[in-house]
C-alpha cells in the first residue's frame, strides 16, 4: 500500500528510524527523511511543497493513527509468519469482519454462518482503511492547531526582531546625544580655563598696582612720584580693558543658555578662531514673520560705541568650505552701524543669513562694487528708523569700503555693498565699515559666473579684541 510507505525513500513505516511523522499539510514521511531535510534546510513537503517551520525533528508530531493502522496491517499479512489470528471454529486465518456481529471470521464462516442479508461483511483491508480514515480525521484538528501555533510563534519572533532593531536605533541615537553633551562640556571647561587664566592676570596686575602704590608712598622724589603716577595710570587703563574683556567673556558664558522673548527662542553659537571669541547669529525656533512695514526694533542691546567693533560673514561656496570676511565698524554709533550689528547677531529676529549677492555694479571699472540682496525676504526694510545719509561724514571710495542705502536708490534700507576697487576723487556718504580680511573672497565672487549661487550661510560679531 502506498500510504504505508514513506513518500521520499519508499521504505515501509516502522517503529524505529522509519517511524511516520505527520507534516502540517497532512502528508507523512519517515523520521529519517525528515531529519535529513531539516539539516539540509529543505523545509518543504516533498509531495505538495508546503513550507513548514521546524528546527528539530521532534517538533513534527508522530502519526500515531498511521502507526495503529500499521499494527493492524501487520496482523493481516498473508505471508509466512503472519500474525493474523485463526478462526476458532475452522482453524484457518481470519479474512473478513462481520460488522453486524462485530466478529472476525474466515472464508468458511462467511459461507456457512454469515451468508444471510442481515450480516454486513467487509474484508480486513476495508476495515483497516476505514479505521485509518477515521483516525486521520480525528488527528486533523490537532495538526491544524499545531500549524496555527507555529504561525503565532513565527509572528512573535518577527515582532521581537523589530523591537530589537528599534532598541538598537535608540541606543545609537542616545550615544550620539551623549557624545554631543560631552563635547559641549569640554568646550565649557576650556572657556572656564581661559577665564581663570584672565582672573590670574588681573590678580597679578593688582599686585603690581599695590607694589606701585607702596613705592609711591615711600618716594620722596617729586620726579619719581610723577613717573610712578604715570605708570599707575597706564596700568589702571590696562586693568580697565582687561576687566571689560572679562565682563564680556562672562556675559558670553551666560549666553550659552537659550535667550527667550515673547516670540523667539534664540540659541547663540560660540566659537574661537585665531584666539578670538566669535558670537554667531542667534538660532531661532520659528520664522520671523513681521512684514517689512511693521519691523520694529530697539537698539538697547547694541553697544553704545560701535567704532572698532568687528563683524564677520561666512560665504557659502559651491563645492567648498565657507569662506569668511571680516568687517570693522567705522563712524562711532551711527544708525547704519547699529543696524548692521543687529542683523549680524539676529537680536531682533532677521539676519543676513541666507542673503545672496544680487548685483555687481561698474564691473571692471573704478569703484566696482558688489551688492548683497535684502535679508530674510523683508525687501530690505530698515530695522531702525534713523538710517539715512550722513552728509557730515564722507568716505573716500576705496577697495574694502562697506556702504549701504544708495545702492537701491534709497538710503533708508538695510541693503549694503562692498567696493572692490578704488575710485579716485569719489566719496560715499553711507559708509559704515571697511573689510579688514577676506576682500579677495568678494573679488573672487565678482569674477565668478555663478555669483547667484553664493549665499551668506552664517554671520556674527567678534567679542575678543
Amino acid at each position: 500500500m502506498e500510504d504505508t510507505e514513506c513518500i521520499v525513500c519508499f521504505s515501509r513505516f516502522d517503529g524505529e528510524e522509519h517511524r511516520p511523522r505527520a507534516l502540517p499539510c497532512g502528508h507523512t514521511i519517515c523520521t529519517d527523511c525528515l531529519e535529513k531535510a531539516i539539516k539540509a534546510l529543505a523545509k518543504k513537503c516533498p509531495k505538495c511543497r508546503t513550507v513548514y517551520s521546524a528546527s528539530n525533528v521532534k517538533q513534527i508530531p508522530i502519526n500515531f493513527n498511521l502507526e495503529s493502522v500499521m499494527k493492524l496491517l501487520s496482523i493481516s499479512k498473508t505471508s509466512k509468519g503472519t500474525d493474523l489470528p485463526e478462526c476458532a471454529e475452522h482453524q484457518i486465518q481470519v479474512s473478513h469482519r462481520c460488522t453486524s456481529h462485530k466478529a472476525w471470521i474466515c472464508q468458511n464462516c462467511v459461507r456457512e454462518d454469515h451468508s444471510s442479508e442481515s450480516c454486513k461483511i467487509i474484508t480486513v483491508t476495508e476495515k483497516l482503511n476505514f479505521k485509518k480514515s477515521r483516525q486521520l480525521d480525528q488527528s486533523k484538528p490537532m495538526l491544524d492547531s499545531f500549524e496555527e501555533i507555529c504561525t503565532k510563534v513565527d509572528d512573535c519572533k518577527k515582532q521581537c526582531k523589530e523591537q530589537i532593531t528599534d532598541c538598537d536605533e535608540d541606543i545609537v541615537r542616545l550615544n550620539k546625544e551623549i557624545q554631543k553633551k560631552k563635547t559641549s562640556k569640554l568646550q565649557l571647561e576650556e572657556k572656564f580655563a581661559i577665564l581663570d587664566e584672565k582672573l590670574d592676570n588681573i590678580k597679578k596686575k593688582r599686585s603690581y598696582y599695590d607694589q606701585a602704590v607702596s613705592s609711591l608712598n615711600a618716594s620722596e622724589n617729586i620726579k619719581e612720584v610723577s613717573q610712578c603716577s604715570l605708570r599707575l595710570q597706564n596700568e589702571a587703563e590696562k586693568l580697565k580693558l582687561i576687566s571689560l574683556e572679562l565682563e564680556k567673556e562672562l556675559e558670553l558664558m551666560l549666553q550659552t543658555v537659550p535667550l527667550q522673548d515673547d516670540e523667539l527662542l534664540g540659541y547663540p553659537k560660540l566659537s574661537v578662531r585665531n584666539g578670538r571669541t566669535h558670537f554667531h547669529a542667534l538660532q531661532v525656533n520659528n520664522i520671523y514673520k513681521s512684514s517689512p512695514s511693521k519691523i520694529q526694533c530697539t537698539d538697547e542691546s547694541v553697544p553704545l560705541l560701535t567704532e572698532g567693533l568687528i563683524t564677520f560673514l561666512d560665504i557659502g561656496w559651491p563645492g567648498q568650505e565657507p569662506r569668511r570676511v571680516y568687517i570693522k565698524m567705522v563712524g562711532n554709533n551711527t544708525a547704519r552701524s547699529r543696524q548692521h550689528l543687529l542683523l549680524v547677531t539676529s537680536q531682533c529676529g532677521p539676519s543676513y543669513k541666507g542673503a545672496t549677492f544680487s548685483s555687481l555694479a561698474r564691473k571692471g571699472q573704478p569703484g566696482e562694487h558688489l551688492v548683497i540682496s535684502p535679508y530674510d525676504g523683508n525687501n530690505a526694510a530698515p530695522l531702525l528708523q534713523d538710517v539715512t545719509v550722513n552728509d557730515d561724514r564722507k568716505h573716500d571710495v576705496k577697495a574694502g569700503l562697506v556702504s549701504g542705502g544708495l545702492f537701491m536708490g534709497d538710503a533708508n534700507n538695510a541693503v549694503f555693498g562692498v567696493y572692490l576697487s578704488d575710485c579716485p576723487r569719489a566719496y560715499d556718504r553711507t559708509g559704515f565699515g571697511e573689510v579688514t580680511s577676506g576682500l579677495e573672497v568678494l573679488q573672487d565672487i565678482a569674477k565668478s559666473n555663478i555669483m547667484h549661487k553664493m549665499t551668506v550661510v552664517d554671520c556674527g560679531m567678534v567679542l575678543s579684541f
